[in-house]
This record gives structure tokens, C-alpha cells and sequence, in this order.
């Protein structure tokens, strides 16, 4: 891709990546701040997209933009109903948390001043996918199996728990 439309991907990526984050953090409905987390991480599959990591970025939007917001925007609206209640938010300590991103800000730019960063001219692969694939079934196969087991069992745990029992 030519170097002018990469750069202008991504700082439209980038604008509306800040636009979102903004918009998560501001908006007093939560079901809306959930829509603008939707976004932000549509964003992030952009900027894996971008990076030609097309397997992360495929995954960063089945795995958290069909997924995990999709749990979350429902979570919200089943408990709006059930309560009856209108779900808010609010920053209760603005001081604490100013001081606290101020702090969080000034660490990057230390830490990014002293830091010399450098770009490898190593080529990219040109199927990412195939490659991850070979890797999980040859080299990383046991990781591979012993984290389908504890999500198996993540998975009975949370059935367990929310299986009601029905007393007499």
C-alpha cells in the first residue's frame, strides 16, 4: 500500500479511536458508552489490519466486538429491565482520577524519550493465518490444549453457578 494512504488510515484511525475513547468515558448512559467500546474496538482490529496481522484482527472483532460487547450490551439491558432502573454513570472522584491520568501521561513520555525505538526491515509474512496454525499444532500444542481444558472448565464452573436450584 503507498506510504500516503497508510499514514491517512491511520490518523483517521487513530481520530476516531481518541473520539470514542473520549465518548466512553463521558457518556452518562451505559449503554451507549458500550456502543462507543464497540467502536474503539473495531479501531483496534483496524490498526491489526493495517499492520497486516490479519489473524488478530480478525479475531480482535469475532472474539471482543462479537462477543464480549455483545455479552455486555446485553447484561445492561436485561438488568435495566429487571430493575426498572436507568443505569448511569457518573465520575464521582474527578480530582483523583485527573491527577491519576496526569501521572499515567507524564510516566509515557519519560519512559518514550528514553526508549529508542527501531523498525525491522524483516519481511512479513504473507499468510499470517496458515502460520499461526502450523505453530499452535506443532511447537505450542500442549499451551494449545491445556487452555481449551481450563476454558472447558471456566465454562462448566459458570453453568454450575448460574444454574438455579429448584428447593422443596
Amino acid at each position: 500500500m503507498n506510504d500516503i494512504i497508510t499514514y491517512i488510515i491511520f490518523f483517521g484511525l487513530s481520530a476516531v479511536a481518541i473520539i470514542s475513547a473520549l465518548a466512553i468515558i463521558t457518556r452518562r448512559n451505559l449503554f451507549h458508552a458500550a456502543m462507543f467500546l464497540g467502536l474503539l474496538m473495531l479501531v483496534v482490529a483496524g490498526f491489526y489490519f493495517l499492520l497486516d496481522a490479519d489473524l488478530v484482527g480478525i479475531m480482535q472483532v469475532f472474539v471482543y466486538v462479537g462477543g464480549v460487547i455483545v455479552v455486555l450490551l446485553f447484561g445492561i439491558m436485561m438488568t435495566s429491565q429487571m430493575t426498572n432502573v436507568r443505569m448511569v454513570s457518573a465520575i464521582k472522584q474527578k480530582v483523583f482520577t485527573i491527577l491519576a491520568v496526569a501521572g499515567f501521561v507524564a510516566l509515557l513520555v519519560s519512559v518514550f524519550t528514553k526508549v529508542n525505538l527501531s523498525v525491522s526491515n524483516a519481511a512479513v509474512p504473507k499468510d499470517t493465518t496458515s502460520l499461526v496454525g502450523k505453530l499452535f499444532m506443532t511447537n505450542y500444542i500442549l499451551p494449545f490444549e491445556v487452555m481449551s481444558v481450563l476454558l472447558l472448565a471456566a465454562l462448566i464452573g459458570a453453568i454450575v453457578i448460574a444454574r438455579q436450584e429448584v428447593k422443596q
